[in-house]
């Protein structure tokens, strides 16, 4: 699917796991920095719950389509996605499949939000 007629109506902040800071005790530290902020359109594809350790577990996919620029190019499965407004702002999503379209103008990014990222 490449850009729907309804454009990009969501802001997407993509992130990157900093690199590991050992605090001195033996636990590794490291946050997320921003590696760019988008416009970007995201259809919910389905959420879905499951027992999980014998507790009841939320997710919810979805997909996110961008411009494909040169920084969109750089993002990949080990990245995650937070989105800044709307519905689903502040919702943390892992980046489960990126695939380019075959017109190379946009970059879908498929989600998934409540699982470990």
């Amino acid at each position: 699917m490449s850009i729907p007629a309804g454009g990009l109506s969501f802001r997407a902040r993509f992130e990157r796991r900093a690199a590991p800071v050992d605090d001195g005790y033996g636990n590794v530290e490291g946050g997320w920095v921003v590696v760019a902020t988008l416009a970007a359109h995201f259809r919910a594809a389905h959420g879905r719950e499951r027992l999980e350790a014998g507790r009841l577990e939320s997710t919810l996919e979805g997909v996110l389509t961008v411009h494909a620029g040169p920084t969109a190019r750089t993002i990949g499965a080990g990245d995650r996605v937070v989105i800044v407004a709307g519905p689903y702002a502040d919702l943390p999503m892992q980046i489960r499949a990126v695939t380019p379209r075959p017109d190379a103008a946009s970059i879908e990014f498929v989600c998934e939000a409540g699982v470990a990222t």
